[in-house]
């Protein structure tokens, strides 16, 4: 009674909270308080329904994922059948404590608030005073890490976020890994340390959403200016079949709690990973190396992932990180039929999917695989089973490739098939397994690329150590994850071999095949975890020389990984894209500007492009954008037709191809100084166009005017 008494008096709060800073506050704070709030309390509730055989901090963040899960997955029912507004997302923040508490009527797990008094009544260990320390000392060092990241904020047009940080932002990463990483070796003080390794993943992942404050990447651009247009109008003709997931839990966190929608989406994932991985992560080592100790020190393996896909939010990076997270949450019921059950984890499957088909189709399988498991299937029916795996085994191995030639008959694309390349020869040089080592007389470049450009390799190697020496006892436990991840590699070696993306502009049709890399291993961490904490065992037995040699090993390679987890500018490799600029932002307001009330076209790269999005919004001419988005597309070929000779029979062409092309007679062709050719396109595009202007410091960008009569 009592429990239920704390619970009721915390919903009725927080409810009246929530719609006073809804209808008569309208604070930005307010609302991001009341956010953690909800998530934190109703996400306790839901983790105590959930699994009743985990430690109440262990089942906290099954509870907070499985709600956001639930969210997303009715949010985006509402906007296929009708919109996502404000009055939606209203109702489900509203509905949510009344049926969580009548769900939890059968319970007998405690309220946060009773936990949180246990706690602070239950006699608890003493913490030493080197402890305190080194933790006062990493927070210290992490606050002095952000503050240097907010001190420069780069809005001009780099290859590399490295390019403007000091070098100091790399001795505050280096020192507060080796901290944090030195209370996971001791294993005891286990919520300090991940409230500490939270705050410094956070710090890893986050780099990109602090410095470039007009946002990083091109994709977000798209996906923030869909969310803005989500916002006003609650739905988008035609309707994306993909994406709606993240954009959900966007407009959640505007709707709901009045967060501007560029900010819940630039922090949206580096916050959920933070928030959600440390705990996951260790909630699954517990169960797998059965040593807590153990599993904590297991923990630093969290950087041997592909940061990457958390440093900036995309539906392919959040739907990455549903699919690990329901990885780790299917970890006791495939060792011990634990809690939770398949219903949860079909949830978060259908989840991902709603993100992005690219993850959220092989993590279904993944899940196909857990229910139609051997050991658990209906014995009477051997022969059934047997089809059925078999048929299944066979459909995920050619998914990708299959749902890609689907969806390009069905949307019109091109997309090439080239059947010679099916040989096991052209498969194993795809793999790419051969082990990196070279020297660019950069003692610390070549550490870190001897391990960066080695990642792959180093979790395969862990993983196929960990099932050689457990292989035993994992044939049957784990034979889901291992028929997946050799799904996921036949689904590589197709698509990066086979399928030709002739849609795509020539240097992004591997992207499409190279995403299924992060996935395989996003499948591995079982075996990784497993591995780590074999090894770990016989190094904490070792001479104190050889454990504080690992130890440095573990900090050196997450510093390196972080250092590779974004773009880069340096001895051994340049990245392709440049950021959006002030400039490239000053440029499209210029055209419009120019324009006025006239429709034009505009020809310019990416980073303009994503700028204009931002800026103005989508506009079409029917089909055609009016800046060259997609890179496959007609009007992009043009773009490159015009950079290779400016003249005004290109600048005629691309208004060509605009379907109402005589209602349209004005083209923009804009030049970023930055382009390896630019002086020599500005010169010839000055003798051919009507005008012309420039923008930023020493004409960062310039903009051509093209006027004709019909």
């Amino acid at each position: 009674m009592l429990r239920r008494l704390h619970a009721t008096i915390f919903a009725v709060l927080f409810l009246a909270l929530f719609v006073a800073n809804t209808f008569l506050i309208g604070s930005v704070f307010f609302g991001g308080v009341l956010l953690a709030l909800y998530l934190g309390a109703f996400g306790w509730e839901l983790g105590g329904i959930i699994t009743k055989s985990e430690k109440a901090v262990l089942r906290w963040w099954l509870g907070i994922w499985v709600l956001l899960s639930i969210l997303l997955t009715v949010l985006t029912a509402s906007y296929y059948l009708w919109a996502i507004t404000a009055t939606m997302v209203h109702i489900v923040i509203l509905l949510t404590p009344p049926i969580l508490l009548v769900a939890a009527r059968k319970t007998a797990h405690r309220s946060l608030f009773a936990h949180a008094h246990n706690l602070w009544k239950e006699k608890r260990h003493r913490v030493p005073n080197t402890v305190w320390i080194v933790a006062a000392g990493s927070l210290l060092l992490l606050s002095l890490l952000f503050s240097v990241l907010g001190a420069h904020p780069v809005t001009d047009a780099v290859r590399s976020v490295w390019e403007r940080l000091p070098e100091s932002v790399f001795l505050l990463l280096l020192l507060s890994t080796a901290l944090v990483f030195a209370l996971l070796w001791r294993g005891r003080e286990r919520a300090l340390s991940l409230v500490l390794l939270s705050v410094l993943l956070f710090a890893a992942i986050s780099v990109a959403a602090i410095v470039f404050p007009l946002g990083f990447g091109f994709d977000s651009f798209i996906h923030k200016a869909t969310e803005a247009h989500l916002a006003e109008f609650g739905t988008i003709t035609p309707k994306p079949f993909y994406y709606i997931g993240q954009y959900a839990l966007v407009l959640l966190a505007h709707h709901g709690f009045l967060i501007p929608i560029d900010l819940a989406d630039t922090f949206l994932v580096p916050v959920l990973t933070a928030l959600l991985l440390p705990m996951a992560w260790y909630f699954a080592a517990a169960h797998i190396v059965r040593k807590k100790s153990v599993a904590m020190l297991t923990l630093s393996g969290m950087f041997l992932l592909p940061l990457s896909s958390f440093i900036v939010t995309t539906p392919q990076g959040l739907a990455n990180l549903w699919t690990l997270l329901l990885i780790l949450a299917s970890i006791p019921y495939l060792l011990e039929h634990e809690h939770p059950r398949l219903r949860v984890l079909a949830l978060g499957a259908i989840a991902t999917l709603l993100i992005h088909p690219i993850a959220g189709i092989p993590t279904l399988l993944y899940f196909m695989f857990l229910a139609t498991d051997p050991s658990r299937t209906n014995p009477r029916t051997p022969t059934t089973n047997r089809i059925v795996r078999i048929l299944l085994i066979s459909f995920a191995s050619i998914v990708l490739p299959l749902s890609f030639a689907v969806n390009a008959f069905i949307s019109g694309q091109s997309l090439g098939i080239d059947l010679a390349a099916l040989n096991p020869l052209t498969w194993f040089s795809n793999l790419n397994l051969t082990v990196f080592f070279e020297s660019r007389f950069d003692p610390l470049l070549d550490i870190v690329y001897l391990y960066g450009l080695n990642a792959m390799l180093v979790l395969v190697i862990l993983a196929t150590f960990a099932w050689f020496e457990y292989r035993k006892e994992l044939s049957r436990r784990f034979r889901a994850i291992l028929l997946m991840v050799m799904a996921l590699a036949i689904n590589y070696f197709i698509m990066s071999g086979a399928l030709e993306f002739t849609f795509l502009i020539d240097y992004e049709r591997a992207n499409y095949a190279a995403r299924l890399l992060p996935l395989i291993g996003l499948f591995l961490t079982p075996y990784v975890i497993l591995g780590l904490g074999h090894l770990f065992m016989n190094i904490k037995t070792q001479p104190v020389i050889l454990r504080g040699g690992a130890l440095v090993l573990l900090v050196a390679i997450a510093t390196s990984s972080v250092y590779m987890a974004y773009p880069r500018r340096d001895a051994y490799e340049t990245s392709r894209g440049f950021n959006v600029s002030q400039a490239d932002i000053d440029a499209v307001h210029l055209v419009e500007s120019l324009a006025g009330p006239q429709p034009y076209l505009a020809l310019a790269n990416q980073s303009v492009s994503a700028a204009a999005i931002s800026e103005i919004g989508f506009q079409y001419f029917e089909d055609l954008f009016f800046y060259p988005i997609p890179t496959g597309g007609a009007l992009y070929e043009v773009f490159l037709q015009m950079n290779e000779q400016p003249s005004r029979e290109t600048a005629k062409q691309a208004l060509n191809l605009v379907p109402q092309h005589g209602d349209v007679n004005r083209l923009y062709f804009l030049v970023n100084n930055y382009w390896w050719q630019a002086p020599r396109i500005i010169e010839t595009a000055k003798t051919t166009a009507d005008d012309w202007r420039s923008v930023g410091e020493e004409g960062q960008v310039y903009v051509f005017e093209y006027l004709f009569d019909y």
